[in-house]
């Protein structure tokens, strides 16, 4: 009998902390909001669900003109932004999924890819 007790106290401890803990997962995921889907690319998209709200993704905005990316980019953090491409109106940054969906919903912004290009130096 006394190993039972045993038993279901530590099946009780143990079921606790794991729905805690995936109660903690689930409340830390990013989940993209529906009205700024169409302007991120699908990888960037599955990146921002895989990781948390700290997480910061490599990104490149593509807006309507050069104007518009400067624009863009006074809303952010300037240690965020780390090229910006005249000729193409255009921005590579890193940021996390609240920038993100924030200039998203500029109308200034055309585009936002995950920045698959691996740079060595």
């Amino acid at each position: 009998m006394n190993r039972l007790r045993k038993y279901i106290l530590l099946v009780f401890v143990a079921s606790i902390l794991v729905f805690s803990g995936f109660s903690l997962w689930a409340a830390t995921r990013a989940s993209v909001p529906d009205d700024v889907k169409n302007k991120l690319s699908q990888d960037l998209v599955e990146r921002i669900q895989a990781g948390t709200f700290d997480t910061i993704h490599d990104c490149i905005i593509a807006c309507r003109s050069i104007d518009d990316a400067y624009t863009v980019i006074d809303t952010i953090p300037s240690e965020s932004v780390e090229q910006v491409w005249e000729l193409l109106g255009g921005f590579h940054a890193f940021l996390t999924p609240e920038q993100i969906f924030g200039i998203a919903r500029m109308d200034e912004v055309v585009r936002i890819e995950y920045n698959a290009v691996v740079t060595a130096f």
